[in-house]
């Protein structure tokens, strides 16, 4: 009698099959959106009831030119967040981008190399970012609030005062149209594609893949720092676009425009379903946490709320659709 010795096979883990599974995982929770749609679609109804002409071609027109650069930030920072981070110098690199094509806009550099340079600016500083992040180990908050300061002071080095020449043609065809054409909602189409295509590509499963779970990425093979890095590079650029758009939709640059967008955008993420904790997360759910945050004080202006008691009523509601999302989640989790 002999007995058939059979080699041993060791089963490896496949890189790809993880991210690929954690990537179904994620692009599979819809259900998480429904809070925050149906938010905006209370918004839009008061906003309705309120300016009927909302949805004319005219109103789409202008919101979404005045909408675009907070959605894009909002953006860039669901991207950084996606990794376990924050970024807190979101609207630092708004204003510094703003402020470089508002200078370089009117010389012979033109607007395309202005753009190009811009958008340079945007990505080299979330690179910086990323940098000490992802290679120096230092807590993401600790060194975006540190840069916040860095690229503001940068930023009014450049534009000490609001200014800038930017060709008026350009500001009419975003602001107004262009031959009937919502500039806005085009772009806003463009960039939901470009992330769509990098979300579903191998580093856009690793940033899914570093935020939900470090340890687990780096065992399969993932280069968590050079993810990092990159994520920071890609906010960084998506922060650039947004203020591109700011300047042309406000038509000069101004240091101080971007400020507010750090705050609004962390908002905009957690309420469009983005978690803290990283790796959980989606684009369209950031894009409609971004039109509530943009339009709820637009509504409290139409309602007649005492521009006194705005940031105290909008920070009311947000604290109850936060609350609001945290039971609801923390009861599925209990079923």
């Amino acid at each position: 009698m002999s007995l058939e010795l059979r080699p041993r096979i060791e089963r490896k883990t496949d890189p790809r099959a993880v991210i690929r599974n954690i990537g179904d995982a994620v692009f599979q929770r819809s259900s998480e959106l429904v809070g925050i749609c149906l938010l905006l679609l209370l918004l839009l109804g008061l906003y309705t009831y309120y300016y009927p002409s909302l949805f004319t071609g005219r109103s789409v027109v202008v919101l979404s030119a005045q909408f675009l650069p907070l959605i894009i930030a909002s953006m860039a920072q669901a991207i950084v967040m996606l990794t376990g981070g924050i970024d807190l110098s979101i609207g630092a690199v708004v204003s510094l981008v703003m402020s470089v094509f508002a200078v370089l806009a009117g010389t012979p550099t033109g607007v395309l190399g202005a753009m190009a340079i811009a958008l340079s600016v945007g990505v080299l500083v979330g690179l910086v970012n990323g940098a000490f992040v992802a290679f120096a180990r230092l807590p993401p908050i600790i060194v975006t609030l540190a840069a916040s300061f860095l690229w503001s002071g940068a930023t009014l080095l450049i534009l000490p005062q609001p200014g800038g020449l930017i060709p008026k043609g350009l500001i009419s065809a975003y602001n107004k149209g262009w031959n009937g054409v919502a500039v806005g909602v085009v772009a806003l189409l463009v960039m939901l594609a470009l992330w769509k295509f990098i979300a579903r590509s191998r580093f856009g499963l690793s940033i899914y893949a570093v935020g939900g779970n470090e340890q687990g990425a780096f065992a399969s093979g993932i280069r968590v720092r050079m993810v990092k890095l990159l994520a920071y590079g890609l906010a960084g650029l998506f922060a650039g676009i947004a203020g591109i758009a700011l300047t042309i939709q406000t038509g000069t640059g101004d240091a101080n425009l971007g400020t507010p967008y750090t705050l609004n955008t962390i908002t905009a993420a957690i309420l469009g379903g983005v978690s803290f904790l990283g790796g959980i997360g989606r684009m369209r759910g950031v894009v409609m946490g971004a039109l509530v945050v943009a339009i709820l004080p637009i509504l409290l202006l139409f309602i007649g709320v005492s521009p006194f008691y705005q940031l105290v009523t909008q920070g009311g509601i947000l604290i109850v659709a936060f609350a609001s999302k945290y039971l609801l989640t923390r009861g599925k989790q209990a079923l």
